[in-house]
């Protein structure tokens, strides 16, 4: 399957808001992951299904929902008349190639984000769709996969360390989606390194396996310019917000994050011109060295055109040649060639031509 761009063939001529799954299935059985937490307490456990989801939440308290597994389509489903979220909506949740974005109502926001790795084995960004659906005192989390990406906001709930314990939902919606832009700079921060670490390669032994790598490159740049080029959009959709679910103690970390979107942004562009640029040096050095091969050849050619010539003259069969039986004419001949061989050489390097 295309990385790019996934099959909708299966969705192709159905009505909107239809739940039909869109990607690889990474999973054999969708898992629920719940927390249910305030100041004071925290409840975490595994459960089997929407059921097993309080249907009231104490007040001062938040419930996170982390759905794993995206293609039990009944389940995601279930999910959604549970959290009041719009089916199209949930069409774009089940949809894994799905851009990203955030819509906004009156009952919730919803992010549709990407989950970034750089795989060093195989040289590829690979990355899994994320859903959040935020609504007042309520956060449910579609991943394609367990992971350990979230891990770290886990910890802090744990250990009630800062302040996620005594905020609400939008906070922890706000550390979820920092904690992806931090995967996100640490992701291009190790394509950085690679990149930069061909600097010497691509400027000295320009190969047919340099220019395999700075297409590997710019694939995987590509791939996170498509992934990360919408959050630009995401927080400018939030700081412009004047939702209720967002609280005013929240913006300010609001601000924070978009400027470190705006890092990861300008990072990537970065990166991007510079595979550019190392393409452009690898094609002036492949046309540079054809160049100097053609140089010599052309010294040489225009070396022995004149050579050639005399050879030529003195080489045909008449009997009437004037020199022909002079006692020393081949001694002259060969001094007449060595001696425009060497005028041409040394013209020739005074024009600094070789």
């Amino acid at each position: 399957m295309a990385r790019f761009i996934k099959s909708r063939k299966k969705s192709h001529g159905t009505i909107p808001g239809s739940l039909i799954f869109i990607g690889n299935q990474k999973m054999e059985k969708p898992e629920i992951h719940l927390m249910l937490y305030n100041k004071e307490t925290l409840e975490e456990k595994q459960i089997e299904s929407t059921d097993e989801i309080p249907e009231t939440i104490p007040e001062g308290s938040v419930l996170w929902v982390n759905i794993y597994g995206l293609q039990d389509t009944e389940l995601i489903s279930k999910t959604g008349e549970r959290f009041s979220i719009h089916p199209l909506e949930l069409e774009d949740i089940l949809n894994t190639d799905q851009r990203p974005k955030v819509t906004e109502s009156e009952s919730n926001f919803t992010f549709f984000l990407k989950i970034l790795q750089y795989y060093e084995d195989t040289e590829r960004v690979a990355g899994d769709q994320i859903s959040i659906v935020l609504s007042k005192n309520t956060l449910v989390t579609f991943q394609e996969k367990p992971a350990h990406y979230f891990e770290p906001v886990r910890e802090r709930i744990r250990s009630g360390r800062g302040r996620i314990r005594t905020s609400g939902a939008d906070y922890l919606a706000y550390a979820l989606i920092d904690t992806l832009v931090d995967g996100y700079i640490h992701t291009i921060e190790r394509l950085g390194t690679v990149l930069e670490g061909m600097e010497v390669e691509v400027l000295q032994h320009s190969q047919k396996s340099t220019l395999e790598k700075i297409y590997r490159l710019k694939t995987n740049i590509g791939f996170l310019r498509k992934s990360i080029f919408p959050l630009k959009e995401i927080m400018l959709t939030l700081n412009k917000s004047d939702s209720n679910l967002i609280q005013k103690k929240t913006v300010s970390f609001l601000k924070d994050l978009n400027d470190l979107t705006t890092q990861s942004l300008e990072a990537v562009e970065i990166y991007h011109n510079m595979a550019n640029d190392y393409l452009n040096i690898y094609h002036s050095n492949v046309a540079n060295r054809t160049n100097e091969v053609m140089k010599v050849l052309t010294i040489f050619a225009s070396i022995f055109i004149p050579l050639t010539f005399i050879a030529g003259v003195y080489g045909t069969n008449f009997d009437y040649l004037p020199e022909l039986h002079f006692r020393f004419s081949y001694f002259i001949m060969w001094g007449v060639m060595i001696t425009i061989a060497v005028v041409m050489l040394f013209y020739f390097k005074r024009k600094n031509w070789f």
